[in-house]
């Protein structure tokens, strides 16, 4: 055996001896070690998952409605409110088609379109009760 090295001798097939490295046969090794690590990590990481999926449909659901609010406003700066809240309606998508719509005139002689939705919650185990809400001001033209 090399100066150094350590190892175990076992015999292989055919009656001739080598040098085996690593755990030594009949002692304890460190088996289960990964599944344990793996153990600790997996919540952490399905945690991470599930907030990384609600603030993506979050971003999404405020993008759609603000979208909604510039569309049904664009309505309401050219119409004069006729129109404007079924425009912000059509804008919206399915899954936010329950959506609060409301327009009106604003204070510098233009008009408003509001659109609210309660925040799409995938994972209902957290009551957060929030309410995503766009308000966009057009003049009057």
């Amino acid at each position: 055996m090399a100066p150094g090295a350590r190892g175990t001798r076992v015999r292989g097939p055919g009656g001739l001896r080598r040098l085996v490295f690593g755990p030594r046969p009949g002692r304890d090794s460190d088996r289960g070690g990964p599944i344990l690590e793996f153990a600790v990590v997996l919540p952490i990481l399905l945690l991470t998952v599930v907030v990384s999926i609600e603030a993506f449909l979050a971003f999404v659901a405020i993008e759609r409605i603000e979208s909604a609010a510039r569309a049904g406003a664009r309505v309401a700066g050219s119409e004069q409110l006729e129109g404007a809240e079924r425009a912000a309606r059509t804008a919206l998508p399915s899954w936010l088609e329950n959506a609060d719509v409301t327009s009106g005139a604003n204070d510098s002689d233009g008009y408003y379109v509001e659109v609210s939705h309660p925040m799409p919650i995938v994972f209902s185990s957290v009551d957060l009760n929030l309410t995503l809400t766009r308000r966009v001001d057009m003049p009057n033209v």
